[in-house]
């Protein structure tokens, strides 16, 4: 006899939570230029990112826990207690893998450990190398487009997204007759109706190639752009990062290019 046993429903916060509002909690941290502050002097970094690092900034944004509903931050601080946070953002990393938005450079094997003379498994754990994939930088892109331009409110009617509502039409131009080349995107009503007007109604309806009409619309030209950075040392001046609010906006305006002006 077959049996089916139930048993009380344990959720999973790695499972659960949103990749969407975790990226955008790491935002900063995966946008940093790699400027670091030292004595008074900033300091470049060639910009590695290391999986230490990120599990240093995933637990700082759980801490935070501005991403977090209530629900989910008892969970957490519930995990916190048992010893299990460190499991929790492991898994965290493995879904920002398995989702493709970010990619290991060179994943951790405990089996090597040993082959590397004078280095332990946890220094060659956290010198591993991890990269935001083009997934990542698109999602990013786009919170930066939406932050940027969101806080418009409302101002003239425009084509930019808004934290508001509103109503609106859509409008088009006045049709004209066919001509070789065009579009075929016919106005059935001019079209019809200038075959009614020529051989008056009947069925069938004869069309003619001058009773052609197509709608018209505004002609769009291609373009070339090219964003440019200011990489001199003007941009660390006294003290102050100056290049990764400017690559922040250099990643919202190529994501509103892309999406809204292709070609």
């Amino acid at each position: 006899m077959k049996f089916i046993k139930y048993s009380k429903y344990v959720s999973d916060p790695a499972g659960e939570m949103s990749m969407e509002d975790l990226l955008n909690a790491l935002s900063n941290y995966l946008l940093q230029s790699g400027f670091q502050d030292s004595w008074y002097f900033y300091e470049f970094n060639e910009g590695e990112q290391t999986l230490e690092q990120l599990r240093q900034a995933i637990q700082q944004a759980l801490e935070s826990g501005e991403m977090l509903d209530e629900n989910m931050r008892e969970q957490l601080e519930q995990m916190r207690a048992d010893g299990q946070l460190d499991e929790l953002i492991e898994k965290l990393i493995d879904r920002m893998q398995q989702e493709n938005y970010i990619t290991v450079d060179q994943p951790f094997d405990r089996s090597q450990q040993s082959k590397l003379p004078g280095q332990t498994g946890e220094m060659q754990q956290g010198q591993v190398k991890f990269e935001v994939t083009d997934k990542g930088l698109d999602f990013l892109g786009y919170r930066a487009l939406r932050d940027l331009l969101g806080s418009l409110g409302k101002s003239n009617f425009g084509r930019h997204d808004t934290r508001d509502m509103a109503t609106g039409i859509e409008s088009s131009g006045a049709s004209r007759q066919y001509e070789f080349g065009d579009t075929l995107n016919l106005d059935i009503t001019a079209t019809l109706s200038n075959a009614i007007q020529r051989d008056g109604l009947k069925v069938p309806l004869d069309l003619e190639y001058s009773d052609l009409q197509v709608h018209q619309c505004e002609y769009q030209s291609s373009c070339a752009t090219v964003l440019m950075l200011d990489c001199s040392h003007s941009m660390i001046l006294y003290g102050e990062d100056r290049f990764t609010p400017a690559k922040k906006v250099a990643m919202a305006l190529s994501q509103l290019i892309r999406t809204q002006y292709p070609g």
